[in-house]
């Protein structure tokens, strides 16, 4: 049975657990501030973010310099990211303006057969529930 689980897509899912946490506990619990949630979610997601780009780098061969570009966006991205989060209250929106920018941006980037099925199964998904996540919290 775990030979047909691939474990870096349980991890990816795996990463969802902080905003599942924070929507339970925003509708059950109600234990967390909601300050300390907003900002909470605001650094993971940017931390998400910078992972995604970071995707697109592979250092054991020669890759295109679109590539290369399309890696170190969302680390720039981020920097402005947190710099507006130090000084507003819609980084939220940005975040999520990001989000579906780079999505657009990997659904043309990822051409190959096993690249598209790492899309379909892993980014669209992930990202949606990041999304909807997001939209969810800040109301």
């Amino acid at each position: 049975m775990f030979k047909k689980i691939n474990l870096q897509f349980f991890i990816s899912y795996l990463g969802l657990c902080p905003f599942i946490t924070i929507l339970l506990d925003k509708y059950f619990f109600k234990y967390l501030d909601y300050n300390i949630v907003v900002d909470f979610s605001i650094l993971y997601s940017i931390v998400i973010f910078v992972f995604i780009g970071a995707v697109n780098w592979n250092l054991k061969k020669n890759i295109l310099f679109l590539q290369i570009f399309i890696g170190f966006v969302p680390s720039l991205a981020s920097v402005f990211l947190i710099v507006m989060f130090l000084n507003s209250l819609q980084v939220i929106n940005y975040i999520i303006f990001f989000f579906i920018i780079q999505l657009i941006v990997d659904n043309f980037n990822y051409k190959e057969k096993d690249e598209r099925a790492v899309f379909l199964l892993l980014r669209i998904p992930l990202t949606s529930v990041i999304l909807v996540s997001l939209i969810v919290i800040q109301l």
